[in-house]
């Protein structure tokens, strides 16, 4: 949450600039711009190559599912699929 916070802090300076285009993304590009996907990935997996202990195949699709995975077993419930960005009437079906 520190980092993130961090993060949010120096996003905030640049959307005070008059080219920024703030749709409410997490990671953007200087012009507030989703980052292409391959981008964190291709990062993760030079990270990855870098910790040989680590012998299973990790996206980052994995840490949405072990977030999701540690609030369940935390007892946070279905209210974890809101935070996930589902919508209630899908976390029905």
């Amino acid at each position: 949450m520190k980092l993130l916070k961090k993060h949010l802090l120096q996003q905030n300076k640049i959307k005070n600039s008059h080219h920024y285009m703030d749709k409410n993304f997490v990671f953007t590009s200087p012009e507030g711009y989703p980052l292409v996907q391959k981008l964190p990935a291709i990062r993760l997996q030079r990270l990855l190559k870098k910790l040989p202990h680590i012998n299973k195949e990790i996206t980052l699709f994995s840490f949405r599912h072990a977030h999701t995975s540690l609030l369940i077993e935390a007892g946070v419930g279905l209210k974890t699929q809101q935070r996930l960005g589902h919508t209630e009437k899908a976390s029905q079906q």
